[in-house]
C-alpha cells in the first residue's frame, strides 16, 4: 500500500500535476479575495459580496461546491492514464511479479490514487474556504458535506475509468469513457422528458433502467448543494452511483483476474 501511494506521489510531481493545482488553487484565492472588493449599487444602497451571500440563501457554499466539482474532474483527466500505464508491457510485468493477488493489486492503485488525488483537491479546497473565512468571519461545517460527498463522486469516477483502463490498456480510450459516461448521465437526467412524446412502454422501461444504472455525478453534486445550503436532500443520486461503482470494480477485477499480460 505504502509503495503505491508513493508512487502515486510520485507521478503527481514528475508529470507536473501537482502545478496545475497549484495554479488553480492561484486563481481561487486571487477570486476569493477579489470578491472582498465585490461591491453593488441597488437603489443607491451598496451590497458587497458578504451581503449578496446572506440575501441570497449562501451562493458562496454553492460556488465551493462547483469549485470542488471542478478539482475533482481535473483529477479524474489527469489519473485516467495511470492504470493503462501501469498495465503497459513491461511495466505489468513488474507489478504482476508481486506476491499479491491481482484482485489486491488492482484494488491498491484505485485507493491509492483516490488517497493521493483526494489529498490535493482537499488542500486546494480548505486553502480557499479558510481564507473565505478568514476575510468574511463566516465558517460552516456544511463544507463536510462537500468534501465528503464530491470525494465519494471521485472515487466512481476511478472505477469507470479504472474499468476502461483494465478493458483497453489504453489511456485515450479511457478519457473517451469518462466523458461518454458524463454525456450519458447528463442526458439522462432529462429522463422524464422524452416520457411527453414516447408511447411506448419498452422504450419508457429503458430509458428509466438506464438513468438509475448510469452514475449520476451532476445531481451528486445537485445533492451536495442543497445539503450544504437547506440540510435535507434525496440521496438517490449518491447510492445508486455507488452502487453502480461497487459492480463496475467487480467486473474490472474479474477481467484483470482472467487477462493475459
Amino acid at each position: 500500500m505504502r509503495g503505491m501511494i508513493r508512487d502515486c506521489m510520485n507521478e503527481l510531481i514528475d508529470r507536473k500535476i501537482i502545478y496545475v493545482f497549484a495554479v488553480i488553487t492561484l486563481i481561487g484565492v486571487v477570486g476569493t479575495i477579489g470578491s472582498v472588493l465585490l461591491e453593488i449599487q441597488i437603489q443607491g444602497r451598496s451590497f458587497g459580496a458578504d451581503d449578496m451571500n446572506r440575501a441570497f440563501g449562501n451562493p458562496m457554499l454553492h460556488g465551493y461546491n462547483t469549485y470542488m466539482y471542478v478539482l475533482v474532474f481535473l483529477s479524474v483527466m489527469a489519473t485516467a492514464g495511470l492504470i493503462p500505464s501501469m498495465l503497459a508491457r513491461g511495466r505489468a510485468d513488474y507489478y504482476l511479479s508481486k506476491p499479491v493477488s491481482r484482485s489486491w493489486l488492482i484494488l491498491n492503485k484505485v485507493f491509492s490514487i483516490w488517497v493521493v488525488y483526494s489529498s490535493v483537491i482537499v488542500a486546494s479546497f480548505l486553502v480557499n474556504y479558510i481564507l473565505s473565512a478568514a476575510l468574511y468571519g463566516t465558517f460552516s461545517f456544511t463544507i463536510m458535506y462537500i468534501i465528503a460527498i464530491n470525494l465519494l463522486a471521485f472515487l466512481i469516477w476511478l472505477s469507470i475509468t479504472a474499468f476502461a483502463g483494465v478493458l483497453t490498456g489504453s489511456s485515450a480510450f479511457t478519457i473517451m469513457a469518462a466523458f461518454v459516461v458524463w454525456m450519458a448521465q447528463k442526458i439522462l437526467a432529462y429522463h422524464d422528458f422524452p416520457k411527453q412524446f414516447i408511447d411506448s412502454k419498452v422504450a419508457i422501461y429503458v430509458i428509466d433502467a438506464l438513468y438509475y444504472i448510469f452514475p449520476k455525478t451532476g445531481e451528486i453534486s445537485d445533492l451536495t448543494g442543497e445539503l450544504a445550503t437547506s440540510g435535507s436532500a434525496s440521496w438517490m443520486p449518491l447510492y445508486s452511483s455507488l452502487i453502480f461503482a461497487a459492480v463496475l470494480m467487480f467486473i474490472t477485477i474479474a477481467i484483470f483476474r482472467r487477462k493475459d499480460y
